[in-house]
């Protein structure tokens, strides 16, 4: 034989369940907006990609270039753009050759 479920018995089930959902959601959604206030805030326009591209070395061409062509906002010098191409490509000198292909680095402001 089953037991009957009273009305009022049932009803706190519900009450029980719904409570816990909504304290469930709660604490969710304190939790998400404690992790994105431990965040800094940026702009849009704080946003920068820095994309790479290998490039083949035509003709001509050189490193310090090739650095004052692409070198971007958050190098102080060609020099340093240069030092960090020799870094990315191993190289032991400025020397770069005709169909050598070297790598640069770029933002999306900045196109070789």
């Amino acid at each position: 034989m089953k037991k009957r479920v009273s009305g009022n018995s049932a009803k706190k089930r519900f009450r029980r369940f719904f409570t816990g959902i909504i304290l469930m959601m709660v604490i969710c959604i304190s939790f998400g907006a404690f992790l994105v206030s431990a965040h800094e805030k940026t702009s849009a326009d704080d946003t920068v990609y820095k994309y790479y591209k290998s490039i083949e070395i035509q003709s001509g061409d050189t490193l310090w270039a090739i650095a004052e062509d692409t070198m971007t906002d958050e190098y102080n010098s060609v020099a340093e753009y240069v030092q960090v191409l020799k870094d990315m490509n191993n190289l032991d000198s400025d020397n770069i050759q005709a169909g050598q292909n070297l790598i640069i680095a770029y933002n999306d402001s900045v196109l070789y």
